[in-house]
Formats: C-alpha cells, structure tokens, sequence
C-alpha cells in the first residue's frame, strides 16, 4: 500500500487503511483523466482503450518513477514527394518566346565572341478569349440581260446557290454557336441568364427566350439520333442501370418540390460505350421494363426492389 505521509500510531488501523485505499483511488482516477485527455487532444493515430483501465487491480497501481527503460525501434527510410507546383501539361500548344542579349553583350572583353553554353527556361500559362465572329453568306445573282430568260421558260430566268442547311433557318444560331450555348449550359452548368450577359459584353445581343426555343430546335434535330442510340445500347451483353432524383419547377400537375427522376443506362457493344439519361415521373418499375424492352443480356443495377422485380418478368 502507498504510503499516506501519516504517523499510523495515531490512527485507528482501520482508518488507516481505508485512507491508503482512498489514495490509490485517487491515481487510477488521475491516470484514467491523463489517458483521457491523451485520446482527446493527442495524435489520433495513438488509439486508446477504454478497457485497459481494468489491466491492474488497484493494489497493484506502482507510484510514479523517474527512471525508464527506453525500447529502441528501428526506422525505416522512406521517400518524400519533391514539394512544387505540377508541370503543364505537355499537349498545350507551345509558343517560344525568346529573350535574348544584345549583339554587343555576345562580344567578350578578349575581343572573342562569347559561345552559347545553355538556357534557363520557364513556362506561363496564357488564355486568349474565344474568337467570335460573323459569318457574312454571299449568293451571287445571276440573269441574263439579253432574253431576260425567255429563251427557256422551263428554268427561272434568275439564278442563284440554294441556301446552306441549317439547324435553325433563318435565325444567327450557326452550329458553333448552338454547340457553345448547349455545353455552357450542361456541361458548366451556366443557366441562359448568365450566358445572356456574356453575348452583351461582346456585343451580340441574344435573349434567354431565344436560347431556350433554340434548345428545343436542337433537340428536335438530334432526336433521330437519340433513338439510334436506343438501338444501339441494348445490343450490348451488359447493360448498367441507376436512377436519381430531380425536381422540375412548373410541370403540369405537379409539385415544384415533388421528386422526379432521371433514369440512366450504360451499355453497348464493347468498345461502343453509350450513357442515355432519360426523364421519368417515377421510379416505377413500369420505366424499367420501358427503357429495357428488347434488351436480352446482364442487368447490373443496385438493390431497388423495382429493378430486382425484372428477374421475373421477360420482355422481348
């Protein structure tokens, strides 16, 4: 038992054990707060166990000493990564600028010409906005001033080049502009407000009203290739499926705050990957069968009972 600092002879022999008793409680409760706040505001990698509290019995708590033996580990060397900033990439167009001294710098004071011996370099990344323009079509008019295309009333006594295709007739949306517009909006996520300001800090004035009809345009002219690539996906041996939530502000008979979902498929003929989003109500299971009808191979999805339920159903 610790010794209490108190003369025994003065006390009861019971009073004096129970007070040693008293004393060793106090340094396990002392150790216990020391482990305690070592766990608490030391390195995490130094875990400590709650149960290592109960390893001695408290009769066998030793008073503190100031000799340790230390154990000698061995450390193995290891390598750091060099600290600096990561090079460019090498598939940037490159530009050489070179800064070079003056001819009379090159000559040495021995009257010879000094020899180029090596170079330091450095490298700046440098952005130039994208090129805008107008593509200005000319059709030249042809007609002849002598018959005035009498000669041949079967053909139009003016001739001109019929008009280049185009996405959007009679509009200033080329095909470059629409591919800008549509990346901007979904793959950066630059909603038509936004990309409204940047045309008028170029000049080109185009409303939010005419980016979103022109969407539409779009889309109605990728359509047919939507649907090939409907085709084209279930030809695959394995086909992945997943669904998300979204929400859709002012649909029809709907909620802004009532969850939609966009359902995803991944598959195709190896090396011909193709990923289709494709909007839905619900998440029903109806919508699964839909989007995999024709497709004879593996489903890979998540445990959703919805997708689970085409185990038992066969679609052509």
């Amino acid at each position: 038992m610790q010794s209490t600092g108190i003369d025994a002879s003065t006390l009861d022999p019971h009073v004096y054990q129970y007070i040693g008793k008293l004393e060793n409680e106090i340094e396990i409760l002392k150790e216990q707060l020391n482990l305690l706040l070592q766990k608490r505001y030391g390195r995490s990698s130094e875990q400590y166990n709650i149960h290592q509290q109960t390893l001695f019995a408290p009769e066998e708590v030793q008073p503190n000493t100031d000799e340790y033996e230390l154990e000698k580990t061995e450390v193995k060397s290891h390598s750091r990564k060099k600290a600096g900033r990561k090079a460019l990439d090498p598939n940037i167009e490159r530009r050489e600028k070179i800064i070079d001294i003056s001819e009379e710098e090159k000559q040495c004071a021995c009257g010879h010409k000094l020899d180029r011996i090596g170079e330091e370099t450095s490298e700046k990344l440098e952005i130039i906005p994208q090129s805008v323009y107008v593509t200005k079509t000319i059709r030249p008019k042809y007609a002849c001033r002598h018959c005035e295309g009498t000669e041949d009333e079967t053909k139009p006594a003016v001739k001109i080049a019929p008009v280049p295709p185009s996405i959007i007739p009679r509009s200033i949306a080329s095909a470059s502009l629409l591919s800008h517009i549509m990346v901007q909006k979904y793959q950066d996520h630059l909603p038509f407000h936004r990309q409204e300001t940047q045309f008028l800090r170029i000049g080109a004035v185009i409303s939010r009203q005419d980016m979103s009809n022109w969407q539409q345009h779009v889309y109605n002219f990728l359509n047919p290739l939507f649907t090939l690539f409907r085709e084209i996906i279930k030809t695959g041996p394995v086909m992945r499926m997943d669904e998300t939530t979204t929400q859709v502000m002012g649909e029809q008979d709907r909620e802004d705050t009532q969850n939609s979902y966009i359902w995803l498929l991944r598959g195709g003929p190896p090396g011909k990957t193709i990923v289709i989003y494709d909007y839905r109500e619900t998440r029903a299971a109806k919508n699964a069968i839909e989007l995999l009808k024709g497709f004879s191979g593996y489903l890979q999805t998540d445990g959703y009972r919805g997708t689970m339920l085409l185990q038992e159903i066969y679609w052509e």
